[in-house]
């Protein structure tokens, strides 16, 4: 069967993060658009119906997926209602803001027998499988410190909904997802947390910056973001009993998706900077070999497949829903640290 997908949002989520791989995968079809941006939804996928309300591709019969991409506010109330219309859902991140909301939702999809996913595709960067890799193989040895970053430079705060006072806006809510989340998806939740998330740029109406510390039995995790930094990103900087690895750079899969380049055309990211990684490995304490590696191909239409798989009762969603959970409950313990300038201890398990 082809899995039939109605989009909610055309903005620069719908339009290079989802459509692309929806019309990419082979068991997929892009059926309706939601969105004011008619022209535009008609001149990349002519075969997508575009609709002005999110309503009615809720209620449509020929929709199985719904994947919601509208600024975060909205995204419980239309979730919830596309679970209640019998339809699976994928859910930009940030999911929600509150632990309850998250809850109900992961509640509602078990209930009705649906998959509820939140779209954290930077498990499915490059980078990202690489260090996963790294760990798992042991090949440095023990990690024990890692410091993981999404840095840029943007000193000036902009007009747009992300960084205006509001519900989930702002950088934390940003990019924090991105990297908690792969923190999670690796070490699982930490034994406590500290964190600072403030405002730096002149006229900013919300944060733009923040650092958090997370404490394991074994390990230390810095997780942070920055608006000034105008050299290098050094994405990641992993430090092992028996070396190192640095990963400096962005996946190249955003670059190649904004320049125009799909997913199935050849060469894919081409269109793109590519990252450059190094691995120190220490053959003793005073002798340490740097070794330059290729940059490993991410895989965003890897996190559709699995997404496809599960729909079809072929597989695990790519996003368990108690992960999920777990992170909405790490976004909103940093906020508390950051408020009283505490150290927070893990107390959640998800009951589902």
């Amino acid at each position: 069967m082809s899995i039939r997908v109605g989009l909610i949002g055309f903005g620069l989520s719908g339009r290079v993060f989802h459509a692309p791989f929806v019309v990419n995968d082979p068991e997929m079809t892009l059926a309706y658009v939601c969105s004011s941006k008619v022209d535009e939804v008609r001149a990349l996928f002519p075969e997508a119906s575009v609709v002005s309300s999110a309503e009615a591709v809720f209620a449509a019969s020929d929709v199985d997926l719904v994947v919601i991409t509208t600024p975060n506010a909205l995204h419980f109330d239309q979730a919830k209602q596309a679970l209640e219309n019998g339809k699976h859902v994928l859910l930009e991140k940030p999911s929600v803001t509150k632990l309850s909301q998250i809850e109900a939702l992961c509640t509602l999809a078990k209930q009705k027998d649906l998959v509820f996913c939140v779209y954290q595709n930077r498990r499915f960067d490059g980078d990202f499988l690489r260090l996963k890799a790294l760990i798992k193989s042991g090949e440095l040895g023990e990690l024990k410190h890692l410091d993981s970053r999404f840095d840029r430079f943007r000193p000036t705060a902009q007009a747009r909904w992300r960084e205006e006072p509001g519900v989930g806006t702002g950088i934390f809510w940003d990019l924090g997802p991105h990297i908690v989340d792969q923190t999670l998806c690796l070490f699982g939740p930490p034994k406590w947390l500290h964190a600072s998330i403030d405002k730096l740029r002149d006229g900013s109406q919300t944060h733009d910056w923040f650092e958090l510390e997370l404490g394991y039995d074994d390990k230390r995790v810095r997780l942070a973001s920055t608006p000034f930094e105008a050299g290098e990103m050094r994405r990641f900087n992993a430090r092992f009993t028996q070396g190192s690895w640095q990963c400096v750079g962005l996946d190249p899969q955003e670059e190649a998706l904004r320049a125009g380049q799909m997913p199935w055309q050849d060469g894919f990211p081409s269109k793109a900077a590519q990252q450059r990684n190094t691995r120190f490995v220490a053959h003793s304490q005073d002798t340490i070999e740097a070794i330059q590696e290729a940059s490993t191909q991410g895989e965003y239409a890897a996190f559709y497949g699995q997404l496809r798989d599960a729909i079809l009762g072929k597989g695990a969603s790519p996003v368990p829903m108690e992960q999920a959970c777990q992170l909405i409950y790490l976004l909103c313990l940093a906020e508390q640290s950051a408020e009283s300038g505490q150290r927070m201890s893990w107390s959640y398990t998800p009951n589902l």
